[in-house]
């Protein structure tokens, strides 16, 4: 089995701020595309129900904190539009990266799942 991380993020787009929020999550897209260490992200919205879901896979722990570090202006521009509900890791993570996830598994929005088995092809 691999090192990979999956992380699926739970967004709640604030009323009236639907245009903002996609044009934040657009730049932050377009940063990660060039600059990032995912190896795949993914966004989805449901205009109706103002909720968007972001799907990111990495290496490794380390790459998550690259992420995390070069991206920081993006996420928090993104942040100002909506709030997170739920944030779901799945993989083995670094202490570092648990410190990071800890508000959210503290208050109940975060979870991380241990891998058990599995195989990726690409």
């Amino acid at each position: 089995m691999t090192e990979q991380i999956i992380i699926r993020n739970v967004m709640r787009i604030t009323e009236g701020r639907l245009g903002r929020f996609r044009e934040a999550v657009r730049q932050a897209v377009d940063h990660v595309e060039q600059n990032g260490p995912q190896l795949t992200v993914r966004t989805f919205i449901d205009d109706d129900e103002m909720c968007a879901v972001s799907f990111q896979l990495y290496r490794n722990s380390d790459d998550i904190l690259r992420h995390w570090q070069m991206s920081d202006p993006h996420i928090q521009a993104v942040s100002e539009h909506c709030t997170v509900e739920a944030i779901e890791i799945y993989g083995s993570i670094s202490k570092e990266v648990e410190a990071g996830l800890a508000p959210f598994v503290n208050d109940g929005r975060g979870r991380i799942a241990k891998p058990f088995a599995g195989f990726s092809r690409f």
